[in-house]
């Protein structure tokens, strides 16, 4: 009986450690109220297609992760009015589901969008297949959190941005938007 109760115990405080690692608010998905800044005094909005590189195999059959990464197609502007709703979207506390755990998927990030002022940059990588979204500046992660409650809402703003995207149309398909 002594085994089965460690192992409730240790997942028990593993889920809370995971529990104190996730954001529980926008403000503190940003770290600092400078971050908050950029997005809420954009001077300029641009967003990219993420191409997933997989990472390659070691000659004895494991995974070297350290070789997985995204390239970048060309950056795209975003119009002012999906700016506006996007910048919305994410500094809403309710578009996040701060405690839904990241259900063991690892994301695959499909879009960056990148909010601008001046010389900083706040990037945020999106993937529509685990509602897990994704904060960095200057390559450095700032934090994560699940956009499950207005998943919808972006994959609109995406579309206006890429409305000929066949993988973006098939995630809003398979969500139930109109086409």
């Amino acid at each position: 009986m002594k085994p089965i109760a460690v192992v409730f115990v240790s997942m028990f405080l593993v889920g809370l450690v995971r529990a104190a690692e996730a954001p529980a608010s926008v403000a503190e998905l940003f770290v600092t109220p400078e971050n908050l800044q950029i997005v809420r005094r954009v001077e300029k909005v641009d967003v990219c297609i993420l191409r997933h590189i997989e990472p390659t195999a070691r000659p004895d059959g494991s995974v070297d992760r350290s070789t997985e990464r995204y390239e970048e197609t060309a950056f795209v502007s975003v119009p002012d009015a999906t700016a506006k709703s996007l910048r919305e979207l994410l500094l809403s506390g309710q578009t996040y589901d701060w405690k839904a755990g990241s259900g063991g998927k690892r994301p695959q990030f499909y879009l960056r969008l990148r909010f601008h002022q001046g010389d900083e940059v706040i990037a945020i990588d999106f993937c529509f297949m685990c509602h897990v979204l994704s904060v960095t500046k200057k390559g450095a992660d700032l934090g994560h959190a699940n956009f499950g409650h207005n998943s919808d809402l972006f994959l609109q703003a995406f579309l206006k941005v890429f409305p000929n995207d066949e993988p973006l149309k098939h995630v809003a398909k398979e969500a139930g938007l109109p086409p």
